[in-house]
């Protein structure tokens, strides 16, 4: 893990300062990005897009909303093209894929990718970086069916993501980003729907299906489909909740769409999307989640 974001601030100060390639570099950093509203994501960026970001969570961190970030930098086999599978640490608070062996990571056959959710560890994302599933996705639409079956009785998130309230019910739906997508969100003194005032384009590089979901209510057995279309903003809401209906992000959901980074399913709740999702009770010994991924046009 790297550096805290003032730290990160100070390194890619210096780094814009002596690196000629600095306004051209196509490489890519691999950072997450935690924040104490209970969202956190993994995310490939250039060092521009990573320069903005890291002044973002500063800007964030010095508001008086209460809402506070933090960057950190991670190894680059963070990201495969395979399906990953991330599930939050004890804090509850950032997420960590499951790469090696010996962590029951996701695996693909036939089109068909399954894995075994692990008894008080709330799952938070499964998603891919296949260039043959990303890029340009603005005619797609997207489907999935969703099969569990185990020893489980149902499912719970956390935080109260359920219903705002409680941690119940849990549910599973679709999740894209786009680093590219620089929507405008509220600008000053315009307030957004949840939070502080963010930096323009920060909520909108993240979007959820909504209200289109899946929920989870059965361990033992349950089988369903869940299918949105990346051409209907109005399928969609961003970091912030904002639908892509909004005049205010539109324009960046559009561009979202055209410039797919990573695309799958998130795990939380009806109020909060990738809260996680976990198993219940903990005593269950064998829980498996099974995702058969398509995109049509």
């Amino acid at each position: 893990m790297g550096s805290l974001v003032l730290a990160l601030v100070a390194s890619l100060a210096f780094l814009a300062a002596t690196s000629s390639r600095a306004v051209a570099d196509t490489s890519l950093t691999v950072v997450q990005l935690s924040c104490n509203d209970g969202h956190s994501v993994i995310i490939s960026v250039d060092l521009t897009t990573l320069t903005n970001l890291a002044a973002d969570v500063q800007a964030i961190n010095s508001g008086i909303t209460g809402l506070s970030c933090t960057l950190d930098t991670l190894d680059p086999s963070t990201e495969t093209a395979e399906w990953t599978v991330y599930d939050y640490n004890p804090s509850g608070h950032a997420i960590a894929p499951r790469n090696s062996p010996n962590s029951l990571p996701a695996t693909t056959s036939s089109g068909t990718t399954t894995f075994q959710f692990k008894p008080n560890i709330y799952t938070a994302l499964l998603t891919t970086t296949d260039p043959s599933l990303t890029g340009d996705l603005s005619t797609k639409t997207l489907t999935d069916t969703i099969t569990v079956s185990g020893d489980a009785a149902s499912f719970m998130t956390q935080h109260g993501g359920g219903d705002c309230t409680n941690n119940v019910p849990a549910t599973v739906r679709f999740y894209f980003r786009s680093p590219s997508a620089s929507g405008s969100s509220d600008p000053p003194p315009g307030q957004p729907v949840k939070g502080g005032l963010p930096p323009a384009g920060f909520y909108t590089q993240f979007w959820w299906s909504n209200p289109m979901s899946l929920q989870l209510i059965s361990g033992s057995s349950q089988t369903g489909i869940i299918t949105a279309q990346m051409s209907n903003p109005a399928e969609w809401s961003d970091w912030d909740g904002k639908p892509g209906t909004d005049p205010l992000v539109t324009a960046a959901f559009i561009k979202a769409t055209q410039n797919v980074q990573a695309v799958g399913l998130s795990f939380g709740g009806l109020c909060f999307f990738e809260t996680g999702v976990t198993p219940t009770p903990d005593t269950f010994t064998s829980e498996q989640f099974s995702s058969t991924f398509t995109e049509d046009t």
